[in-house]
């Protein structure tokens, strides 16, 4: 238990079962002009908490509403980074997507129906929403990478000096919720999009001019894609904190979305995690 107080350390061990493994947080919460560390209180296989406990360094134990936020802070920041590293459904993968796809869509798109597509064409609202889905994932993918970056960076700063500050924490969660935004707002437009591969599919598959269109437009019509954006819609917010189903990809239903994504974790906080919280 590095950091810590002998009183501290004794704290930790008299409230631990004999059963019970203790892992005291690296990471350190400042609230107010204290620093407060996070234990969790661990079954003997398995890295699920039992008990939570806020301590500061000298052993004193804070009240119940500061452990709260000592937990939650530190807890959140540590999902928050390991999602952020993983290379599967994380941040790590979506900056490694093969964003270039989209670019040779659209530039494939106009090469052959032209750069502008009059409302007469019989596929002008197809066309447009490809090419819209087009132009905002290639946005959104420099508004990713940036994000990333910036989480690593706030990575380093914060395995360097291990305070975890509230400015530190709320620019990290702002990331979170952001990222979960922006990334509903493409599934939900890939969703409404996907019946729309095989009409351009079957308008360009008998002219020789456009094997290339007609190969990439097959690229993004399979069964396994829309299951991908299906499965993604059904679970990125639990159906206990709110219901999206019927939101769109509109500025304002996007707000409403970001909303829910940040009542999930709050209250799914104070429902799953706050009760194992032994501060009195």
């Amino acid at each position: 238990m590095p950091g810590l107080d002998k009183e501290a350390k004794r704290e930790i061990r008299n409230r631990k079962k004999w059963f019970q493994r203790s892992d005291v947080s690296r990471h350190i919460a400042k609230i107010g002009d204290a620093d407060y560390r996070f234990v969790r209180y661990l079954k003997p296989l398995g890295d699920m908490p039992i008990a939570l406990l806020a301590i500061r360094e000298d052993g004193y134990l804070p009240d119940y509403e500061v452990a709260k936020e000592v937990v939650y802070r530190v807890s959140y920041y540590n999902n928050i980074m390991r999602f952020a590293a993983r290379d599967k459904l994380g941040m790590k993968e979506i900056v490694k997507r093969p964003i270039k796809l989209m670019e040779r869509l659209e530039k494939s798109i106009k090469r052959y129906f032209g750069s502008d597509i009059h409302q007469s064409h019989e596929l002008y609202k197809e066309l447009s929403l490809i090419l819209h889905l087009s132009e905002v994932m290639q946005q959104n993918q420099v508004t990713f990478n940036d994000m990333f970056k910036e989480i690593c960076s706030i990575a380093k700063e914060q395995d360097r000096d291990l305070i975890l500050t509230e400015n530190r924490f709320n620019r990290v969660y702002d990331i979170f919720l952001d990222w979960h935004t922006l990334l509903f707002q493409e599934q939900k437009m890939q969703l409404l999009v996907h019946p729309y591969w095989p009409v351009a599919m079957r308008y360009v598959k008998d002219d020789k001019k456009a094997k290339e269109l007609y190969k990439m437009l097959k690229i993004f019509y399979t069964e396994k894609r829309k299951n991908t954006l299906e499965n993604f819609l059904e679970g990125v917010v639990d159906k206990q904190y709110g219901d999206i189903s019927s939101l769109s990809y509109s500025p304002e239903h996007l707000k409403r979305f970001r909303a829910l994504k940040e009542r999930e974790g709050t209250e799914g906080f104070k429902l799953e995690v706050a009760p194992k919280i032994l501060n009195p």
